[in-house]
């Protein structure tokens, strides 16, 4: 039998369980405001003109450049429920939220794209993998005055967020499991050690000979959005595990700032984030092609058939220029025999591509003889017809597209570049 004592008990059990459930209720709904104003933003989609919601945490793909078709109607402002169709370049170019262009580093440049002559672009150090961040104790004050931007190491102010490890006396040890700890941050990690003699080589698992002293690069933006703070605490903790363990002082950069740095730069990354596609199609739907002319077509232009199915045009150091595939989404076979397609597309990844005016050039040089030679028309992803005259134009914008990336210290092309859009 129940007694008062039971009753007045039993009514405080509920009033603090309700009590528990509205304050959890309010916490997610205060959490979730936050991260939305952090983390949300209103831009531009420059394939439609129209206007989205985007995150600076995340860029899912690069939108294709509308190639400008002529018309001397202007584009309907955003946003509208039927834009007028524009150039692609025109939408980039009047796009918000735009980031103020920084102070061009000396550490890279790029030459002056040339009249026409195969573009010739630099040497490119292979990207290290991605790794770790996390919560950290203070840090130790920096105790060398060295410029970071030109840092013996090889790291990148501008595209990482740098931090520093000094052993007690000069160690070799197995730095594996430091390496796949940071592999799984999420985004680039490149580390390098300095031997006694004062020379600098990549980290690896088991080094031959000792360190006095690592630096770590996590890099700010990649295609995959700006670097976020779970990423960078981890990072930081992988570090002071490293310095508990091996006897150590660790000094890291500032992290807001280098968290506001990373948001900066991958709106620029989204700025320029982009593809231009021709595609050629037949005259009508009862002349398809064939893969065994196009196949006979790419190999006159010296473009060759690879592993993915798709056409590519490389530079003599190998690097990718564009690449021509199946609008169909089929791969091409590899004796380029037996598929017949309805048109074809090529594919030019501006940011990557050094010289790209010249490869611009190339490349509609190719989409019209395609056009002729296969007997069909040269068009943009609206389906309109492209001329001379309108290339023309999109090349004159194009260069300043390309200059833009110059004055922010990131060429096309350039070693940064090869390492952001990836």
């Amino acid at each position: 039998m129940m007694t008062t004592l039971h009753i007045v008990l039993a009514i405080v059990g509920v009033v603090l369980i309700a009590a528990i459930v509205i304050y959890n209720v309010w916490q997610e709904r205060r959490f979730r405001r936050e991260a939305d104003k952090m983390f949300t933003q209103r831009r531009d989609d420059v394939m439609l003109g129209e206007s989205v919601s985007g995150e600076t945490g995340g860029r899912r793909g690069e939108p294709r450049i509308q190639l400008d078709s002529g018309s001397a109607e202007p584009p309907a402002p955003p946003p509208q429920p039927e834009p007028a169709p524009v150039s692609m370049l025109e939408a980039i170019e009047n796009e918000a939220p735009r980031v103020a262009p920084v102070k061009p580093v000396a550490a890279e440049s790029a030459p002056e794209p040339r009249a026409r002559p195969m573009p010739t672009p630099e040497p490119v150090a292979p990207a290290r993998t991605p790794g770790p961040a996390a919560p950290m104790p203070a840090t130790v004050a920096e105790d060398d005055d060295a410029d970071p931007r030109t840092r013996a190491s090889g790291l990148d102010a501008l595209t990482e967020f740098i931090a520093r490890f000094r052993f007690t006396t000069p160690t070799a040890i197995d730095f594996g499991p430091l390496l796949a700890g940071l592999r799984r941050i999420g985004k680039p990690v490149r580390a390098f050690g300095k031997r006694v003699d004062g020379t600098w080589e990549a980290l690896s698992s088991h080094p031959r000979e000792a360190f006095e002293q690592l630096e770590f690069g996590l890099q700010l933006a990649d295609r995959g959005g700006a670097l976020l703070p779970d990423q960078l605490d981890r990072f930081c903790r992988e570090l002071y595990e490293l310095a508990a363990e091996a006897g150590g002082a660790v000094t890291c950069a500032d992290k807001e700032e280098a968290l506001q740095q990373a948001r900066d730069l991958d709106l620029f990354c989204m700025d320029v984030d982009v593809l231009i596609g021709l595609n050629i199609v037949g005259a009508d739907d009862s002349r398809p092609f064939t893969s065994e002319a196009i196949h006979g077509l790419a190999g006159e232009a010296g473009l060759r058939l690879e592993a993915d199915g798709t056409y590519h045009a490389r530079d003599d150091f190998g690097h990718a220029l564009f690449t021509l595939a199946n609008q169909d989404e089929s791969p091409f076979p590899r004796d380029g025999r037996g598929l017949v397609c309805s048109g074809v597309t090529l594919l030019f990844d501006v940011p990557r591509v050094a010289d790209g005016l010249n490869v611009f050039d190339r490349m509609t040089r190719l989409g019209f003889d395609l056009a002729w030679r296969l007997e069909g028309r040269l068009v943009d992803d609206n389906g309109r017809a492209v001329s001379e005259e309108s290339l023309n134009r999109d090349r004159a914008r194009l260069a300043a597209f390309y200059q833009g990336m110059e004055r922010r210290g990131i060429p096309a092309g350039g070693e940064r570049a090869l390492r952001l859009f990836v």
